[in-house]
C-alpha cells in the first residue's frame, strides 16, 4: 500500500480546484482563487503561526526560482514553501479539502447506504474554544462506547464513521460541532436510522451530563439517510448537490460557506476577511482561533473503513499541500525574482489563470508587461513578438 498522494495525472486532477474549474464556465462567479491568495497575504503579516508565514511567500528551491507548470487543465507553482495548515491557511486548505472531498465521495460510493449527522454542545460567549472543542471530542468517544449504541449500530451493518469537525463564531461565540457520516454494508430505512439517533442523542446527552455541561438540546443534533437525499435536505438547505455528493461537500467545502444558519454566525474564513477590512476584533478572534485549531483533525476515519473501501493509506495533510503540478517536463517558465508576488499576492493568482486559459506565452507576455523578471526553460522554443527577460 503507498500513501495516498495522487499519481501525476489524477494529481493534475485532483488539485485543479472546483471552484475555479465552475468559474471558467461561468465568469459571473467570485474569483476564489484570487480571493485565497489574498487572504494568505494578509496572514504573512498577522499570523502567529510561523510556517503560515512562509506560505507561497518564498521559494524553497537551491536556484531560488519559482517554477510554472501546467499539465492539462491543471497549473501551478512549484518550488513555493507550504504550510499544510487546513485550518488557518486558505490556499493549503483548497488544495487539501480538494482530495479530501474526492475521497469522502468514494468511501459513500463503497457501500450500499450512509447516514449524515450534526452534534454539538452548549456553549455561550466568552467560553474557551480549545476547551469546548475537547469537550465535544471526549462525548463523541463515550458515545462510540456505549453499549446501546454498538448494539444499535451493528444491528444496522455499521461499517465505520467519518467525522468532520467545523467550528463557526456568532452571537454566542464558538459554535463547535460535528458532522458525522455513517456507512453500512446494507440498505437501510429512514426509521432505523432514527432509532440510532435516538440511541446516538441519550448517550450524547447522557456523556455532557456526566461532564457537568448543560444537557445539549435535541433541535441542535440530527442524523438522516444519505441516499434518500430530502432526509437531510433540511440541514444541507445552501447545498446544489444532493445525496452522497452533497456530504461530501458539506464535509470539505469550508471556504465556500457563507451567511450560516446561525443568524449572525460567521466561519473563520469570513473572520479573516473581516480583518482585510480592518476589523481589529477579527484580527483577536483569529489568534485565539489559531491557537485552539492548532494539531485538531478535521476529517477523521474509523479504523479500517479507508481500506475497506480500497482507498491506500491517508497522506497528510501537509504532504497533500506540498503535492505539486507535474514535473519539470511540464515547467513552462521560470520566475527569477518572486518579490513582486510578495508585495502583492492576488498576482500569482492573476498568472495562473491566465496560463490556464491562454497558456505559457501568454503568461510570459503578462509578467514582461508587469516588469517581472522571467527566463523561460525552453529557449529553443519560437515564441514570435516574444522577447524574455533573462538578466538576474
Amino acid at each position: 500500500m503507498t500513501v495516498g498522494v495522487p499519481e501525476k495525472g489524477a494529481q493534475a486532477h485532483l488539485l485543479d480546484n472546483t471552484a475555479n474549474n465552475y468559474r471558467q464556465k461561468n465568469d459571473s462567479m467570485p474569483d476564489f482563487r484570487r480571493e485565497r491568495w489574498e487572504m494568505r497575504g494578509i496572514l504573512w503579516n498577522e499570523t502567529t503561526l510561523q510556517r503560515v508565514c512562509s506560505c507561497g511567500r518564498w521559494s524553497i528551491r537551491p536556484d531560488a526560482v519559482v517554477q510554472v507548470r501546467k499539465t492539462g487543465k491543471a497549473v501551478g507553482f512549484s518550488g513555493l514553501a507550504s504550510c499544510g495548515s487546513i485550518w488557518v491557511c486558505p490556499v493549503c486548505n483548497s488544495k487539501i479539502m480538494a482530495l479530501r472531498r474526492l475521497e469522502v465521495g468514494l468511501v459513500l460510493a463503497a457501500f450500499p447506504a450512509a447516514a449524515f449527522g450534526a452534534y454539538t454542545i452548549r456553549h455561550q460567549r466568552g467560553d474557551d474554544l480549545d476547551q469546548l472543542w475537547r469537550n465535544l471530542s471526549v462525548l463523541w468517544n463515550r458515545v462510540a462506547r456505549n453499549r446501546a449504541v454498538i448494539e444499535a449500530r451493528a444491528d444496522l451493518g455499521h461499517v465505520g464513521i467519518i467525522r468532520a469537525a467545523e467550528v463557526t463564531h456568532g452571537f454566542f461565540g464558538w459554535h463547535p460541532h460535528l458532522h458525522p457520516t455513517h456507512v453500512f454494508n446494507r440498505e437501510i430505512s429512514a426509521a432505523y436510522v432514527e432509532q440510532l439517533h435516538q440511541a446516538q442523542f441519550k448517550a450524547w446527552r447522557s456523556a455532557a451530563e456526566n461532564l457537568g455541561l448543560d444537557a445539549p438540546s435535541d433541535r441542535a443534533q440530527a442524523l438522516g439517510l444519505v441516499r434518500d437525499g430530502a432526509e437531510i435536505d433540511r440541514y444541507l438547505t445552501k447545498s446544489t448537490y444532493h445525496g452522497a455528493n452533497s456530504v461530501a461537500w458539506e464535509m470539505t467545502s469550508t471556504q465556500t460557506k457563507s451567511k450560516t444558519r446561525s443568524s449572525g454566525s460567521r466561519t473563520p474564513w469570513e473572520i479573516l476577511r473581516g480583518i482585510g477590512q480592518g476589523n481589529a476584533d477579527d484580527l483577536d478572534l483569529w489568534h485565539e482561533w489559531e491557537k485552539a485549531s492548532k494539531g485538531k483533525r478535521a476529517l477523521t476515519y474509523s479504523r479500517g473503513l479507508r481500506a475497506a473501501a480500497g482507498l491506500d493509506i491517508e497522506a497528510t495533510d501537509e504532504e497533500v499541500a506540498a503535492a505539486e503540478i507535474g514535473t519539470e517536463i511540464d515547467a513552462g517558465f521560470n520566475i527569477v525574482n518572486w518579490l513582486p508576488f510578495r508585495e502583492n499576492p492576488g498576482l500569482g493568482a492573476d498568472l495562473l489563470r491566465i496560463v490556464q486559459k491562454k497558456g505559457f506565452t501568454a503568461g510570459m507576455q503578462w509578467c514582461i508587461e508587469k516588469n517581472i523578471e522571467i527566463e523561460d526553460v525552453d529557449p529553443i522554443r519560437e515564441r514570435a513578438s516574444l522577447t524574455v527577460r533573462s538578466e538576474r
